[in-house]
């Protein structure tokens, strides 16, 4: 009689730095509930180890400090820990992108037969000087270009408001990070130019910023050349933090953390977070007085030498600083919410404005005593009053792109599949603006079916009868606002979460893992459509208090 094998005999190949849609059912199924349990513990953790750094603005400024899991991978690889612990078999084959990672798993799992490999040990060094030669190249021109042929308007107002702003080559999207200040005496734009050495690019930034006729401030105007040197040199002193050790449940996990330290090539984010914090010392030393703060608050490091810089050299206002998050709330962007060493620290806002009632709860997910304020939104403040057609009317299918490749990626996949089952089936696809459909799927392989919208996204969703989308984007916020069904491929964790922000009822939204899953929901709503019950929902409402009045 043969004898069955056991879940302890059998060998699983699990890649750990896949989405968790290609993780083994069982493996995602422990490894989504220990996620979601980790998210304060991994925030948390994160304020112990940086705690004895918190005054340094180098700490603020490493991956580490970070806590976005789309930049990084620690709470991904802590949760793979903790996981490993809770199966209840042995025979497992982990695949990992991380040399430190992999050494880590196979020196503590040794003994339960857990095998680690590296998928491919790429040369980072050479991508990672050309990174940092790039970012010196982009700020030396920007920052002599400013110097010679930008004049430096005189400050007569006693009391100044700055704004963080950030500048393209794309005129509409510049328009829509904060409302219009031309009529406000004391208010300065402070510009932050997104990152190009294509200078055809960068003459359509300068000409924009010659056009706007909102008062300018740039901060190379005050920062000096000692300065560009201190953010460029980030690289040399970020290696004072690998002397420490790291632990993890006694565990010591400081090879990972050294190699989060030394890998991290952001230097764009790096040089302007660290020349935001040198600009408010340069402002101080010039006795020019900034009375309040707005910062397009993301939490990451360029926000955090903002408002570090802001807090600790103007430190008689420092409560005056405020940061604006006009855009949708996400579960896996961690680091939105802001933390308790953080706001101890100063490195985020005292008060933050957002867009909905509905954020409320997430954004003080780690920090119960966070300071909100429900304002205006740019962005959105066209959805309110939105015509819709009548969801029983609507017949468009709507895939919705979120800029992340590899989310994009699977989310592609789910739909192109589904076309080429059912040919009869007429999907729209709209990619996002940062990342165009050519580099995430070939376009010769498109079905048929399969159409590209590249439109405004209100436009065809008012007529929507079904949005399918994943990850971080307002494609959530809007679709919901129209009120059109939304099938939600889970290809990450804690996809329940960010349709639960909204208070959605059950029969409104689906959760779908796979293409099958996906034909099988979208001829549900199809034959069903008559007996489901969608309206508009008010997410972001056009009566919120204006940002102007914060001014005063």
């Amino acid at each position: 009689m043969k004898n069955k094998k056991n879940h302890s005999q059998i060998n699983t190949i699990w890649d750990v730095d896949n989405l968790p849609i290609k993780y083994p059912l069982k493996i995602r199924n422990i490894y989504e509930k220990i996620y979601k349990e980790n998210r304060r513990s991994y925030t948390n953790w994160i304020d112990k180890i940086g705690k004895r750094f918190c005054g340094d603005i180098d700490w603020w400024m490493t991956l580490p400090s970070l806590r976005n899991p789309y930049a990084n991978k620690l709470l991904n690889y802590l949760c793979v820990i903790d996981t490993i612990q809770k199966l209840n078999y042995k025979n497992l084959n982990l695949k990992t992108d991380s040399i430190a990672f992999a050494n880590l798993l196979n020196l503590k799992f040794k003994k339960y037969n857990v095998k680690v490999e590296v998928n491919s040990k790429k040369n980072i060094l050479v991508p990672l000087i050309g990174k940092f030669i790039k970012s010196i190249l982009f700020q030396l021109i920007i920052y002599f270009f400013i110097k010679f042929f930008k004049k430096k308007n005189e400050i007569n107002e006693k009391k100044i408001i700055l704004v963080d702003k950030f500048f393209t080559f794309k005129n509409k999207q510049n328009s829509s990070y904060f409302p219009s200040f031309i009529k406000a005496k004391n208010v300065r734009i402070v510009p932050t130019i997104i990152p190009t050495l294509n200078f055809i690019k960068l003459i359509k930034i300068f000409k924009s910023l010659s056009k706007n006729k909102e008062k300018i401030l740039y901060k190379e105007q005050y920062i000096k050349f000692s300065d560009l040197f201190f953010s460029f040199t980030h690289l040399l002193r970020r290696r004072k933090f690998l002397k420490y050790k790291y632990n993890y449940k006694s565990i010591n996990i400081s090879a990972l953390i050294f190699e989060e330290l030394s890998s991290y090539d952001d230097f764009y984010s790096i040089n302007n977070g660290l020349l935001n914090y040198r600009f408010f010392l340069r402002l101080s030393e010039n006795n020019i007085n900034i009375f309040k703060s707005f910062n397009w608050f993301e939490n990451q490091i360029i926000d955090k030498g903002w408002n570090f810089g802001f807090r600790k050299f103007f430190s008689q206002n420092q409560k005056n600083s405020f940061g604006y998050q006009d855009f949708n709330k996400h579960y896996n962007l961690v680091s939105n919410s802001p933390s308790f060493l953080e706001k101890s620290s100063k490195v985020t806002p005292e008060k933050i404005i957002i867009i909905s009632d509905y954020f409320k709860k997430i954004t003080k997910d780690f920090l119960k005593n966070q300071k909100l304020i429900t304002g205006q939104s740019e962005r959105f403040k066209d959805l309110d009053n939105l015509k819709l057609l009548s969801f029983k009317k609507r017949t468009k299918i709507l895939t919705v792109l979120c800029g992340i490749k590899k989310i994009d990626q699977e989310l592609v996949k789910l739909v192109v599949k589904a076309c080429s089952i059912d040919k009869n089936l007429r999907i729209i696809i709209k990619p996002h603006p940062i990342l165009d459909l050519s580099h995430i799927f070939p376009m010769n392989n498109l079905p048929q079916n399969l159409t590209v919208y590249n439109d405004d996204l209100k436009k065809i969703l008012r007529k929507s009868l079904i949005c399918i989308t994943a990850g971080p984007s307002s494609a959530l916020l809007e679709s919901v606002s129209c009120g059109v069904y939304n099938i939600l491929p889970e290809i990450e964790c804690g996809t329940d979460k960010n349709i639960s922000i909204f208070e959605i009822k059950k029969n409104q939204y689906s959760l779908i893992r796979n293409s099958y899953e996906l034909l099988k929901q979208i001829k549900f709503v199809l034959k069903n459509k008559q007996k489901i019950n969608i309206k508009k929902k008010v997410i972001v409402k056009s009566h919120s208090k204006k940002i102007k009045l914060l001014f005063n």
